[in-house]
């Protein structure tokens, strides 16, 4: 996941309770991230499309990249 499809997110979900569930992602250092711009590592959007993919499916959505 880049720094850009996670803002396009931001209108629709809340980044910080995402985080909040996510073992090894401070919160504080996302947002952060998220309004600046910064890209995110490896980890950080692995563990972030894993979490969205399990919320998403958890409420009958689907995740498919263009």
């Amino acid at each position: 996941m880049t720094i850009n499809e996670l803002q396009s997110l931001k209108p629709y979900l809340k980044i910080s309770a995402l985080a909040d569930e996510i073992e090894g992602i401070n919160k504080h250092t996302l947002l952060s991230k998220v309004r600046r711009g910064t890209e995110l590592t490896i980890v950080e959007s692995d563990k972030l499309e894993a979490k969205l993919g399990e919320v998403m499916t958890h409420a009958g959505f689907s995740l498919a990249r263009e």
